[in-house]
């Protein structure tokens, strides 16, 4: 019995291939060379080295057709809206931002279109310097329990690599509301309520107040490290845990 064999011919302009199989019968295929280099590509997985202390994509990984980003954002601020109408919640408010680190997971159809399939957030508290480094739940509402960011009806596009490092300030840059808002930061109480809340709504509007007091007074604000909720993930767990497809 013939041993099943593949054979591929490289022509001036065409890629020939013939499959043979156990039982004799051969099949041809005619392509070209761009179209065997994408079937290998897809095929071969690759696992970028982790780039620590910079900021942007600092890991990056393919599997078949799936890709993964790892990205970073430095501290800064962030002018952000509320869609609430909750008392002691303004419409808008400039708010300080901790370091954060995000998963994207991308799958790329036959069609060679790109889609978000996954996309995580979590606070750390200094630049990424190792997969070691402990994360925190990322102090925002449209957070689920298992960090990942709720879109509403529509993920965002991703019609190239490039425009993952886009994808964060259109977080931001979108209406924040009330949903899995609680339980997002450690227990404290604002000073618009008499009672204690876990609300990230709360802590966002009370972070906006103590910067814009930290201005007016001339002092440098320091953000509270303290009130952000504690995950038992290190960054490797938090990136292995969420790319399955391509870390399996």
């Amino acid at each position: 019995m013939p041993t099943p064999t593949t054979t591929i011919v490289l022509g001036p302009e065409t890629v020939t291939v013939t499959v043979e199989n156990e039982q004799g019968m051969k099949s041809v295929k005619n392509t070209n060379m761009e179209n065997v280099q994408q079937i290998f590509m897809r095929e071969q997985s690759i696992e970028t080295p982790l780039l620590p202390s910079q900021w942007g994509v600092v890991k990056y990984y393919r599997k078949n057709n799936f890709e993964g980003y790892v990205l970073t954002t430095p501290p800064t601020e962030r002018k952000v809206s509320f869609d609430t109408g909750a008392r002691g919640i303004p419409e808008e408010a400039t708010i300080p931002v901790p370091p954060l680190l995000w998963v994207f997971e991308v799958r790329t159809s036959d069609d060679g279109s790109k889609s978000l399939t996954h996309s995580m957030m979590y606070a750390l508290k200094h630049e990424l310097l190792s997969f070691k480094d402990k994360v925190f739940h990322a102090p925002y509402p449209n957070i689920g329990v298992s960090h990942g960011i709720c879109w509403g009806d529509e993920n965002p596009l991703v019609p190239t690599g490039k425009s993952i490092q886009n994808i964060p300030a259109r977080f931001f840059g979108q209406p924040f509301n009330s949903d899995l808002s609680s339980n997002r930061v450690a227990s404290f109480e604002p000073d618009i309520l008499e009672e204690r809340t876990d609300n990230a709504l709360y802590h966002m509007a009370q972070l906006a107040r103590d910067l814009a007091q930290s201005k007016e007074a001339g002092e440098e604000y320091v953000y509270p490290f303290d009130s952000l909720k504690a995950s038992s993930m290190d960054v490797k767990d938090a990136i292995s845990a969420y790319l399955p497809r391509i870390l399996s």
